[in-house]
């Protein structure tokens, strides 16, 4: 009788596979985010948490649930797919890529205590320290580029001077060298202060720095 349920469960996971992938084709992200809440609970009840197919649905959720826009669904389903691939034992390497997709939303949802929590993770899987330049996580996707200088194609570089807090958002953001001068300067400012990086870490904890630079380029898409 357990054999001929788990064989009925397993049959269902692939069947829901398959109707996920089929509403991805078709770009009906909301139908398939159900489908895919459906088989993400169904392959943890019958395969548990570590398996393939479990880790899929949880991808499947997160994705669909970007493709419907429901970013809200999205935060939640990424956290969570990011615990259960970390707890199969899946290298932080592998997990980067989604979790700067989950900052980014934490970011501009004003979620900050998770944009926080995913940037000090990264951290410490790179083992950030003295010596090291921080790596950012977050980038606001506008564009720092004065619309007046666009127009005029004005090209340049701001090497900035700045530090860093334990939550990795800069401070005392500075001027080191301009070219051309005072023409990009406060925009560069401006638009690293909305920047994220990787924190220092000393004692499994993250700190504060100081004396970092980054050279921001502006220059016409050509």
């Amino acid at each position: 009788m357990l054999a001929a349920c788990g064989d009925n469960g397993a049959r269902e996971v692939k069947s829901l596979k398959s109707q996920v992938q089929d509403r991805w084709g078709a770009k009906d992200f909301a139908k398939g985010y159900e489908l895919a809440q459906k088989g993400f609970e169904l392959s943890r009840k019958v395969n548990g948490d570590k398996h393939v197919d479990t880790l899929y649905f949880a991808q499947a959720v997160s994705e669909t649930a970007l493709g419907a826009r429901n970013f809200s669904a999205a935060r939640k389903a990424l956290k969570l797919e990011l615990d259960l691939r970390a707890g199969a034992g899946q290298s932080e390497e592998k997990l980067q890529k989604q979790r700067t997709r989950l900052i980014k939303l934490a970011e501009e949802s004003g979620d900050k205590t998770t944009a926080i929590a995913q940037t000090v993770i990264i951290a410490k899987a790179i083992k950030m320290g003295a010596g090291k330049d921080p790596q950012p996580t977050y980038k606001p996707d506008e564009s720092p580029y004065p619309i007046a200088l666009a127009k005029d194609r004005v090209e340049g570089d701001v090497d900035l001077g700045f530090s860093l807090d334990a939550d990795g958002k800069p401070s005392g953001v500075k001027v080191i060298k301009a070219t051309p001068r005072n023409v990009f300067d406060q925009a560069a400012i401006d638009h690293l202060q909305k920047w994220r990086f990787t924190p220092y870490i000393e004692n499994g904890q993250p700190v504060s720095s100081t004396g970092h630079h980054y050279l921001l380029g502006f220059r016409m898409t050509r």
